[in-house]
């Protein structure tokens, strides 16, 4: 089908996530400070709560039905981009997870996971080094990273997180690259958002 969206529009990222607050809202918060916000666009509630294999499956039939839209185009450099935290899913279903991960490269999905969890993205603003540790103890380290650095009091899912965030980063994506392995969403810990970070911003230059 022949593409006939103008011109003027200009590339779109696809923004979607399986979790129900911390993620939307960051990148919502993000987009809406860029110069091109409806350039990007952020959807969670077809997602909420799939696995990440279903997710990645779902969203290649979300692209098919963009793309009989006339709404998606690699031609005009539209991305896609799947945001979810790993959890215990790794352990749980590699096999199916391994399969997702390849289903995803061969249809140009790509993929912004956080393992353990999208904390981890936040954590990486104050942190060069970090190991695995409990999923609760993400939130005892942000609580303790935004009261060091006169940041006020982190709660879980709190609003505002992009803009408090935001003069740190340069740093979290520093950080997140020494803790990123290509493909390797097994890897704990890890996050890929840094990429959908860079993508995003690259888009507003």
């Amino acid at each position: 089908m022949m593409n006939k969206r103008s011109r003027k529009i200009g590339a779109k990222i696809y923004v979607l996530c399986n979790g129900e607050l911390a993620e939307p809202q960051y990148f919502k918060e993000f987009k809406d400070q860029l110069a091109i916000p409806q350039q990007i666009i952020v959807r969670n509630k077809p997602f909420i709560h799939m696995a990440p294999w279903n997710f990645i499956e779902a969203t290649i039939q979300y692209k098919e039905e963009l793309i009989e839209k006339d709404k998606f185009a690699v031609s005009y450099g539209d991305q896609i981009w799947c945001v979810f935290d790993i959890d215990n899913y790794w352990k749980d279903n590699q096999k199916d997870f391994s399969a997702a991960v390849e289903l995803a490269k061969k249809n140009k999905i790509n993929l912004a996971w956080s393992n353990q969890c999208f904390e981890l993205w936040y954590l990486c603003h104050f942190d060069a080094t970090l190991s695995a540790m409990p999923r609760a103890d993400y939130h005892k380290k942000l609580k303790d990273r935004l009261k060091k650095n006169g940041l006020g009091v982190y709660t879980k899912n709190m609003q505002g997180a992009y803009n408090l965030l935001r003069p740190f980063q340069h740093d979290g994506i520093k950080n997140a690259k020494k803790l990123y392995v290509k493909d390797n969403v097994g890897k704990d810990p890890s996050t890929a958002v840094f990429l959908l970070v860079e993508e995003m911003n690259n888009l507003a230059k």
